[in-house]
């Protein structure tokens, strides 16, 4: 019995994490973050969006979190759970463009950073404390 559960305790060890494309329905581990990528407090991004029109606002966050909980006005909805879909999503925005990245608390959000980083997207910023932080601080909401 004790060599049994030794042997399984080693396994698991020695498997490999899943990568995006395999994700299940859970919170990502934090995530080593590029230097590049930067935090924008939520009260911080209405000044930003001013100065850089251009903004694309990336939600990773469910359809049903965004439907039970509403969602940044004119944000875009990559649902990272999706996988590969949204790996492949992401490469055909334009990467020059700055974009803030948030989930509900930031873990996806990291996570979907690290992967934008290695697509060549230029200044990526992520949302401080996620949409949580953003409810929390009174800013609007859209449904």
């Amino acid at each position: 019995m004790k060599y049994c559960l030794l042997s399984a305790i080693l396994l698991c060890i020695t498997l490999p994490g899943p990568s995006l494309a395999e994700t299940t329905a859970k919170e990502p581990a934090t995530v080593a973050l590029p230097a590049e990528v930067h935090e924008i407090a939520p009260d911080q991004v209405e000044r930003f969006l001013v100065e850089h029109l251009d903004t694309l606002i990336i939600d990773v966050r469910t359809e049903d979190e965004r439907h039970t909980r509403g969602f940044i006005l004119n944000s875009l909805n990559l649902d990272y759970f999706h996988g590969q879909k949204i790996i492949d999503a992401l490469a055909k925005l334009d990467k020059t463009k700055p974009c803030i990245v948030y989930c509900a608390i930031g873990g996806r959000a990291q996570f979907i950073a690290v992967e934008m980083h290695k697509l060549g997207f230029k200044n990526i910023l992520l949302l401080k404390g996620g949409f949580n932080a953003w409810t929390a601080s009174g800013q609007a909401v859209a449904k």
